[in-house]
């Protein structure tokens, strides 16, 4: 990279990412999140936290695998997007 290049986010990325289009499932582990509060109205509430949200994802032959939700997301049509950091990372699940 020359000199006064930036790299992207793609490029910053530890971990390359491939395309998946199978079905996945999240199941969150019964705890309490808290933090501090930052707005509040009639439809609901925005709040921040340095809590860990742990969760397990079911991917490709049912493989379980143990994470953390790092980010959720409105997609604008009634979706929801999540994004999980795998805690225990497995290979076999990407390839």
């Amino acid at each position: 990279m020359s000199e006064g290049t930036t790299k992207t986010k793609v490029e910053m990325r530890e971990h390359e990412r491939v395309g998946f289009a199978e079905p996945v499932s999240i199941e969150f582990e019964p705890a309490p999140v808290s933090g501090s509060g930052e707005n509040i109205s009639l439809q609901g509430v925005y709040f921040t936290t340095a809590a860990k949200i742990p969760v397990q994802v079911r991917v490709r032959d049912g493989s379980v695998v143990r994470g953390e939700l790092v980010r959720a997301e409105s997609m604008g049509d009634g979706r929801v997007g999540l994004a999980v950091r795998f805690v225990e990372p497995d290979a076999g699940i990407v390839g």
